[in-house]
């Protein structure tokens, strides 16, 4: 494989010890020189931000740690409002994704501020995968369409834990798995956890489970089975970060505020349009380590379970009867906010009022203006 190059994203509000780790990693196996590093700030992040940043540079990590000043410079000049953004969340990193395009390295990585690299493990060339080749891999195909990736975790529970994201109509089946050696192009690559697992609010409060090892298998799903993406240890080409913008949260859904699914929102919908392209997801490795921020769960569940009702009308519809066009992702995102549109104007149900449409609508107006952008910076 030909050398690439990459970009680390993240947002955040705290001290970033965990560059350290990534510091010491990508030195130690060689890619110190193929990762440019975007650290991006809010309102609420401290001081020694900057300082941590400045002084890894010093070190040899090419890093850049952007003030709010040039941040806002930034979006004005690629022409998008302020507002596009906001502030105090974690749509900040939706900055770091573009810087990244701007640098033009082959693929991105995401990860958030509680993700921590093992040392033993080449972090970057197991994400490296997204700018390889057509190849064989090991393909999961799933009867009823849905792949628990936490079954690739030894648990301390012996009850079944299931990824932020999965369906709740598609929990506590038999799953009849197969698998297969197939030739396939992976264009998203999503890195699975120890410790805290990423899971949602409520199975944090009825199932504490946590990650004890990985099983050393990783897979590549099938283009009938699915499994949600998220922001945390997640790779992707440059080319796929066309459909991968973080949707905004914050509002009310049916009188609920919504919150900590822009990830899951963004992640089905890249899923969406690789399938749609003929690209694959691979789940397994790099493993991180999770060492996760303080969370009140009572609030997490309560702000995730609009967004969850939400997905339980929409995944059916995207996994069974969503048709995109497009001849690459920047189109069939396009594509895939059209779709969206029309198809929040036809469901019915509890959730699903005129506010809830016009959340939808006004996330498909953002993701084409994300594509817009997008297209001009690749």
């Amino acid at each position: 494989m030909k050398e690439v190059t990459a970009s680390l994203v993240f947002t955040t509000i705290n001290d970033p010890v965990l560059l350290e780790d990534y510091f010491l990693n990508f030195k130690k196996y060689g890619h110190i020189d193929k990762v440019r590093v975007f650290v991006v700030p809010d309102k609420k992040t401290p001081k020694d931000v900057f300082k941590r940043c400045q002084n890894l540079k010093k070190k040899g990590m090419d890093i850049f740690c952007p003030n709010l000043e040039e941040q806002e410079d930034f979006l004005k000049r690629l022409n998008l409002p302020v507002t596009f953004i906001p502030y105090n969340s974690d749509n900040r990193r939706n900055i770091g994704y573009l810087m990244a395009l701007e640098a033009k390295t082959d693929f991105i990585i995401s990860i958030d501020d509680d993700n921590y690299c093992l040392s033993d493990e080449d972090f970057f060339q197991s994400h490296s995968i997204v700018c390889e080749e057509e190849k064989e891999y090991q393909v999961v195909e799933c009867k009823g369409k849905w792949f628990n990736v936490c079954s690739l975790l030894n648990m301390d529970s012996k009850k079944v834990t299931y990824a932020r994201g999965y369906p709740y109509y598609a929990r506590h089946r038999k799953e009849e798995v197969e698998i297969i050696n197939k030739a396939a192009n992976v264009d998203i690559n999503a890195g699975l956890w120890l410790g805290d697992p990423d899971v949602d609010g409520i199975s944090w409060l009825v199932n504490p489970s946590h990650s004890v090892s990985f099983k050393n298998e990783s897979f590549v799903l099938s283009r009938n089975t699915w499994s949600p993406i998220n922001t945390q240890n997640t790779s992707l080409t440059r080319e796929a970060v066309n459909a991968y913008y973080f949707v905004k949260m914050g509002y009310p859904l049916g009188g609920i505020p919504i919150d900590r699914y822009g990830d899951i929102f963004s992640g089905y919908f890249a899923q969406a349009c690789a399938r749609h392209l003929n690209k694959y997801v691979r789940f397994g490795v790099p493993i991180a380590e999770h060492k996760r921020n303080s969370h009140n769960y009572m609030n997490d569940a309560a702000n995730e379970f609009a967004c969850i009702m939400v997905l339980e009308d929409i995944l059916p519809w995207m996994v069974n009867e969503l048709k995109l066009e497009g001849s690459d992702y920047n189109e069939t995102y396009a594509s895939l906010s059209y779709a969206i549109e029309d198809f929040v104007e036809n469901i019915r149900g509890k959730i699903w009022n005129d506010a809830t449409r016009g959340y939808f609508h006004q996330m498909a107006h953002c993701m084409r203006l994300w594509a817009r952008v997008c297209k001009k910076l690749n």
